[in-house]
């Protein structure tokens, strides 16, 4: 039997701002299921520059967010360039994700940068871009979106849990498919982390050498957002408003310990099943005591996997690409029963040939 197989370059750049990850995947469906393997891949790491740039962006005005745009475009086209050079590639497809900016998706609104424009105009491959809005558009919460990929990649774990700055969650219990975002993790770990001139908490080692702030806990364990129902996704205007100003007034190390612990005790409330095989990826899954403070809170005797390398770092771009593929076959890549917009879609924007 002749399988077609479609490859397919995932970009995606997350909201922790550690890097620009590209996975370069082929993909092919054999007795209907989905197969996937990872061909090239690299993370272009920021410097100070891009990263402050990054994690600032929601706050410029509106001509300076279009001038970084595109400026951001431009520098994932040269990412693009040089990586395809190097492993001597052709892709039948790019599917970025862009850089979210804005999230909320109550007002409707959500905005990741990297002018689609910019890439395909150097790089005359077709691109997809813009995956979240029609979701939101239509009354759904545009995240998160990776279910998707595990749903078809992934299913022989009973969960998924990607520990990247916002720490999500997908059941694969296929008679109740549910995902969303448990709690912010890299995001403010990181933000901690700065305060001390470290890029990153290394091992989880300052925080485990802190204590615990028991008010604190208390009080991020009791955030309204935590009792909302379901479907729900977590931004970053969020994050600045309701939880970084209670970490101010404590040491940071501290603040860092008790984080660490309110994180492991969100992760488990959601791992209700005995036994579960739980599928462990994203930048968090290095952070070794946030790790072990994870199993040790879990009492339903859950099977933790810590993947290989590759598979932690750019799970995500993999799956990206994925959902850019479902979109070129005009297939459903976003789940109501995910997102809990009014119908699945399928979707995201396609640039092709056509225009030039």
């Amino acid at each position: 039997m002749n399988i077609k197989k479609y490859k397919v370059l995932g970009i995606m750049s997350g909201t922790s701002c550690d890097g620009l990850d590209i996975a370069y995947c082929e993909y092919w469906e054999k007795n209907n299921k989905w197969n996937y393997k990872l061909l090239n891949f690299t993370t272009i790491n920021y410097n100070i520059k891009w990263k402050k740039k990054l994690l600032n962006c929601y706050k410029i005005n509106a001509y300076e967010l279009k001038k970084l745009d595109v400026n951001f475009g431009n520098f994932i086209c040269q990412s693009i360039k040089k990586f395809i050079i190097k492993h001597k590639i052709k892709p039948d497809l790019i599917a970025s994700h862009g850089h979210t900016v804005f999230h909320n998706p109550i007002e409707k609104i959500s905005l990741q940068i990297g002018n689609p424009l910019a890439i395909f105009s150097k790089i005359k491959i077709p691109i997809i871009y813009n995956f979240r809005e029609l979701d939101v558009i239509i009354g759904g919460q545009g995240a998160p979106l990776v279910p998707y990929g595990e749903k078809h990649l992934f299913s022989k774990y009973d969960y998924c849990i990607n520990i990247g700055g916002i720490l999500n969650i997908t059941d694969l219990n296929e008679s109740k498919f549910l995902a969303f975002d448990v709690c912010p993790a890299n995001l403010v770990l990181n933000f901690l982390a700065r305060k001390l001139n470290m890029k990153f908490d290394k091992n989880g080692e300052t925080a485990s050498k802190g204590k615990m702030i028991d008010n604190l806990y208390n009080k991020l364990n009791n955030l309204k957002y935590y009792n909302s129902s379901k479907p729900k996704s977590l931004d970053i205007n969020y994050i600045e408003k309701k939880i970084i100003p209670q970490l101010e007034k404590y040491k940071t190390k501290d603040t860092l310990h008790t984080f660490v612990e309110h994180i492991a005790f969100q992760v488990n409330k959601h791992l209700n099943k005995k036994n579960a095989s739980v599928l462990l990826t994203g930048g968090g899954t290095f952070n070794k005591y946030l790790v072990k403070r994870i199993k040790i809170n879990n009492k339903v005797k859950s099977i933790f996997v810590v993947p290989e390398k590759k598979l932690i770092n750019f799970k995500e771009a993999l799956i990206f690409g994925f959902l850019g593929l479902m979109r070129l076959l005009d297939k459903k890549n976003v789940l109501k029963s995910v997102t809990g917009s009014k119908k699945s879609t399928s979707s995201g924007i396609i640039i092709n040939n056509k225009i030039f």
